[in-house]
């Protein structure tokens, strides 16, 4: 990869920019406490669109992550977890398993925000945005569909636990 993500990025006229990617800088207790005020229906849809979404646009820029990595898979998940600290997604430690990929995520701002705005233990997992550029990294590696699932956020328990953990294993 050319240059880190934090010193390719730039501003100008109110937007910051990587190419032709867009970027948003916005404090995580705004965000989540939006996510926190909905009833759970519309929380859980907010939530598997949110996924969606980060999946399919997320996957555009992993898409040029792979091409300035020559195609490498373990380049390609330094580059991401490097992009994910660099745009303050946590501290993110990819893992390729016998069954596909896991993912350990300590900081998440998702979890952070969700704790700052509701004040509470979350009923599930928060970290959608997480899930939805899981999906889109194995299932770029794999060449395949993968299904990921957070087996544990953080935000879900009230002993302040600091990481979630992730898995994407290849639908069959």
């Amino acid at each position: 990869m050319t240059a880190p993500l934090r010193e390719r990025l730039h501003w100008h006229d109110g937007a910051v920019h990587d190419g032709p990617r867009r970027y948003l800088m916005m404090r995580p207790d705004v965000l989540m406490g939006a996510v926190a005020a909905l009833d759970d229906g519309a929380r859980a849809a907010l939530l598997a669109a949110w996924a969606s979404s980060t999946q399919r646009h997320g996957g555009a820029s992993l898409q040029a992550y792979a091409q300035q990595v020559g195609g490498d898979a373990h380049a390609l998940m330094a580059a991401t977890s490097a992009a994910a600290a660099d745009l303050g997604w946590g501290d993110w430690a990819l893992r390729p398993e016998p069954w596909g990929l896991s993912l350990q995520v300590a900081g998440s701002p998702f979890v952070d925000g969700w704790r700052s705005a509701a004040g509470v233990p979350a009923a599930g997992p928060v970290c959608a945005p997480i899930r939805g550029m899981l999906a889109a990294l194995a299932g770029l590696l794999t060449g395949g569909v993968v299904q990921v699932d957070e087996v544990n956020c953080a935000a879900t328990q009230a002993d302040g636990a600091c990481h979630c953990r992730f898995e994407a294993r290849r639908s069959a």
